[in-house]
């Protein structure tokens, strides 16, 4: 590895020494406390769940005196995404009772290596673990758990007070430009200071010198490059977990806030030209398809809700090939248990003769929202007409309707309604076990940095504080066995 840049001279040292020798951090500890002769040091690289859950459990399993821990956030906020997750509830896991290998079904990506980290510190162990810092966990009929106080601001005093307990130092507005190892293995992190954090001018680019490093950023894009200088392969990272637009189906954008509660969605993504193999100078095209079921929610720019954004999340990167767009088929009715054609002609023919003398767009026999009904009677051309009025055709129309909707995506939500990246630092240049990369002793990496992601309902949060764990709890036990 290349030696620290001319950032890392002394004079520079020396002066965010100084500017600092009277501050304090963001939340509790002396930043300027003095170091035992053997302690080491351990800079956490994200102020999100992961991060402090790895600076947590490095506090914890060191030994009194052997570790300083630090917690730098380029935000002004830490915890922002704890706190806005579940409107505002925070999502922190799914349901502990379910088999490990049932839990990983839900990763779209890095299911395999999160068996065995799930195993040592997973959801029953989470809760355990939110338990002892007196918070008290609910879990709902979808699987998701809460905090029962139904607020994210309990999960974040419990992670902020745990920290404080351990004296864990944590600056806001402090930007990290850049990580290099020098020859000794000594970590040198470059940072930037917003100007409202800095007491002096000259603390524009201070350098912090450190034994360990935990990289958790989230989807911070420069910590990609960061890794990738440092000899880690890196997954290109693209959105997972976004809404779908489908502006093509003009029908759809009159029934925005409709909902159905159960129905299954089957998307349908062709290779993206580029990728296309040429045999026998024909294109061939691969169609890749994707099944979810679950509620669905019609917003005013296409399509949202469970069963959409684990379609997301699963055709990730099949979708960004393709420009985010694909051919999307709805089966409405699946909460009634129709799946066959020949069931809902049936269905219909029933609701056709007991009630000959009821308009068709007023009176719903499957139990759909009333919107969505007129929507899909005026579509097979029954509008207008009483049941006893309706043609072959059209009730054939309106089965196809119920069970097979086609609908084209022609894109995804905006990207500020997007919650997880697809993509990040290969599992396979990391200890499964403990987090360490094998390329640089003493570089750790947690969170959604890696290239491990889920779909709703707490699996990302779970990856956060398992993979945080796992990497926290080796930092500690390494800097104790070193004092020995």
């Amino acid at each position: 590895l290349n030696s620290p840049k001319t950032i890392l001279r002394t004079p520079i040292l020396a002066r965010w020494t100084r500017a600092y020798a009277s501050t304090r951090s963001f939340e509790g500890g002396d930043l300027a406390r003095k170091s035992t002769k053997l302690e080491k040091k351990l800079v956490v690289v994200g102020g999100g769940a992961a991060g402090f859950m790895a600076a947590i459990e490095a506090a914890r399993a060191s030994k009194d005196g052997s570790l300083s821990v630090c917690i730098l956030e380029a935000t002004s906020k830490v915890l922002s995404k704890v706190k806005i997750s579940g409107g505002g509830r925070c999502n922190v896991m799914h349901d502990d009772r379910k088999d490990i290998r049932e839990i990983t079904e839900g990763y779209p990506r890095g299911k395999k290596p999160l068996i065995g980290l799930l195993n040592r510190f997973g959801p029953a162990q989470t809760r355990k673990w939110f338990n002892t810092e007196g918070v008290r966990l609910k879990t709902e009929k979808d699987g998701r758990m809460f905090p029962i106080s139904d607020s994210s601001q309990t999960i974040i005093d419990a992670l902020t007070n745990a920290a404080r307990q351990h004296n864990i130092q944590i600056r806001t507005g402090t930007k990290v430009e850049s990580i290099e190892q020098d020859e000794k293995g000594k970590f040198h992190v470059e940072c930037k200071i917003s100007s409202r954090n800095s007491p002096s001018q000259d603390t524009v680019n201070p350098v912090m010198c450190c034994d360990y490093v935990i990289l958790s950023p989230g989807s911070y894009r420069p910590a990609y490059e960061w890794a990738r200088r440092l000899g880690h392969p890196i997954e290109a990272p693209v959105p997972s977990l976004f809404t779908f637009d489908t502006k093509t189906t003009p029908s759809l954008l009159g029934l925005a806030g409709v909902s159905v509660q159960d129905a299954v969605a089957t998307l349908s993504v062709s290779q993206c030209a580029d990728d296309v193999k040429r045999e026998g100078g024909k294109a061939k095209v691969k169609r890749s398809k994707f099944v979810q079921r679950g509620p669905i929610l019609i917003t005013h720019k296409g399509l949202s809700g469970p069963a959409i954004l684990r379609l997301s999340a699963f055709a990730a990167r099949e979708l960004h090939h393709t420009r985010y767009t694909g051919d999307l088929t709805i089966n409405w009715v699946a909460e009634t248990g129709i799946s066959s054609v020949e069931e809902a002609r049936r269905a219909l023919e029933a609701a056709r003769d007991s009630n000959r003398a009821k308009q068709v767009s007023t009176f719903c026999p499957l139990g759909l929202p009333k919107r969505l009904w007129g929507v899909l009677v005026a579509e097979s051309g029954a509008e207008d007409k009483k049941w006893s009025e309706m043609s072959k055709k059209e009730l054939n129309k309106l089965t196809d309707l119920l069970l097979s909707h086609k609908i084209p995506v022609t894109g995804k939500g905006a990207y500020k309604d997007e919650f997880v990246t697809c993509g990040g630092v290969s599992l396979k240049s990391l200890n499964p076990k403990t987090m360490q990369s094998k390329h640089v002793p003493g570089l750790f990496f947690a969170g959604e940095i890696l290239d491990v992601d889920g779909i709703t309902g707490g699996y990302n949060f779970q990856s956060a504080w398992s993979t945080g764990w796992h990497a926290g709890h080796t930092v500690g036990d390494m800097s104790s066995a070193e004092e020995d």
